[in-house]
């Protein structure tokens, strides 16, 4: 894959994921099954970590246990 492809596919990735979290707040969790649903996209965790990170409008706001293990908690500035 070019390099340009590569850039474009992952702004097209922040991009459903800003889409998911300016929904309503969510899970890192719900964020991976939300992107493998809906767009077909195996997302890995330490991937998504670093590009909501890297994200502006989201923030980190928590984490919480989900099916045994702990998550983090993702906002958005749009949030209400």
């Amino acid at each position: 894959m070019k390099n340009n492809e590569k850039i474009w596919d992952y702004r097209k990735i922040i991009g459903l994921m800003r889409s998911r979290v300016d929904k309503s707040q969510c899970t890192t969790t719900e964020i991976i099954e939300y992107m493998k649903e809906i767009h077909g996209h195996d997302s890995r965790p330490n991937e998504l970590e670093r590009a909501l990170m890297k994200s502006n409008r989201i923030h980190k706001i928590g984490t919480k246990q989900y099916n045994g293990r702990m998550v983090s908690i993702w906002g958005s500035d749009w949030n209400e």
